[in-house]
C-alpha cells in the first residue's frame, strides 16, 4: 500500500509555475531588460537621458498593454546576464538587439522578429577593408563582443585578424573610432545608423556575412500565456493593426519605413 500511495504521488503534477503575464497584469507595470551599450537600440545621449529604438518599442508594448507608455521600468543589463536575467524572473521581457540563434532558443522563448538584421563590419572612415574578407589579415585587429556566436564567425571569416573582446557595444565602436581595432562585428542596423550620424568617422563593408537575420523579444522559456501576448503584439506591429505606431519608431530611428508583413511602402 505504502508503494502505491509513493507512486501516486510521484506521477502528481508539480504545481504550474505562475505566468509572467499574471504577475505583469497584477503589479502594473512591465520590468524589460535593455542595454545602455548599443546605440541606436539603448544608449546614454548627450543629455544624460538612456535613450534608444529599444526603449521606444518597450514604451510601445507598455502602450498596448496597459494603454500608456509609462509603465514600464528598465533594467540595464550586459550581454551575457540577458539568459540568467530571463530566466530568473528579474525581468519580464527582454528587449536588447537580440539575435534569433537556435541555440539561444533552447535557453529563452523568442517572439517573432520585432526587426530585421544582418551582420557587417564596421570600419573607419576610407579604410582599406572594403569587404568581409579584405580583415583576414594578421595586421588587422577586430573588435568583437562576448558572444560565442562572433567568435564563430570570426574563426569562419577572418581567422588571421588578431581579436579584442568587449562586455558593451559602445566600447566596441570606440575600439574602431581610436584605432585600437580596425572593424567591428555590428548588426546592420546600428551600422547604418552610425555612419548616418558620424558619416565623418565611420564605413560599413560592402558585404553581409552569412545570411540576414532577425532579432527577437525573449522572456522566460515555458511561460506559453505570456510568451503567445508578446508574439501577438509583435505579429501586429510588423503586419497588421499595430503597423503605423510601430512604424514611427522604426523611422525615428532609422530613417526610412519598416517593411510591413503583407504589403510594402516606399
Amino acid at each position: 500500500m505504502m508503494a502505491i500511495g509513493l507512486l501516486a504521488l510521484a506521477g502528481t503534477p508539480a504545481q504550474a509555475q505562475e505566468s509572467i503575464l499574471d504577475k505583469v497584469l497584477a503589479r502594473g507595470h512591465l520590468i524589460v531588460g535593455v542595454t545602455s551599450e548599443a546605440p541606436p537600440f539603448g544608449f546614454i545621449d548627450n543629455k544624460a537621458n538612456h535613450v534608444g529604438f529599444d526603449l521606444d518599442i518597450a514604451k510601445l508594448l507598455s502602450k498596448q498593454i496597459f494603454d500608456d507608455e509609462r509603465d514600464v521600468k528598465f533594467v540595464k543589463q550586459g550581454f551575457a546576464a540577458r539568459w540568467a536575467n530571463a530566466q530568473s524572473g528579474k525581468i519580464d521581457v527582454g528587449i536588447q538587439i537580440t539575435t534569433i540563434w537556435p541555440q539561444r532558443a533552447l535557453k529563452v522563448a523568442f517572439t517573432r522578429p520585432y526587426i530585421d538584421s544582418g551582420v557587417v563590419l564596421l570600419v573607419s572612415k576610407g579604410s582599406p577593408i572594403k569587404r568581409t574578407e579584405d580583415l583576414n589579415n594578421e595586421k588587422y585587429t577586430v573588435a568583437n563582443l562576448t558572444s560565442v556566436k562572433m567568435g564563430v564567425r570570426a574563426d569562419k571569416y577572418f581567422p588571421k585578424a588578431k581579436r579584442l573582446v568587449f562586455d558593451g557595444m559602445s566600447a566596441q565602436i570606440n575600439a574602431v573610432k581610436v584605432g585600437r581595432a580596425h572593424a567591428a562585428q555590428l548588426d546592420l542596423p546600428q551600422a547604418l545608423w552610425l555612419v548616418n550620424k558620424f558619416p565623418d568617422d565611420y564605413a560599413v563593408t560592402e558585404t553581409v556575412m552569412e545570411d540576414p537575420n532577425h532579432l527577437g523579444l525573449f522572456t522566460r522559456p515555458g511561460d506559453f500565456k505570456w510568451w503567445l501576448v508578446l508574439d501577438t503584439i509583435v505579429a501586429e506591429w510588423k503586419g497588421g493593426g499595430g503597423y503605423s505606431e510601430y512604424a514611427k519608431v522604426y523611422k525615428k530611428w532609422f530613417g526610412i519605413m519598416p517593411k510591413h508583413a503583407k504589403y510594402h511602402y516606399k
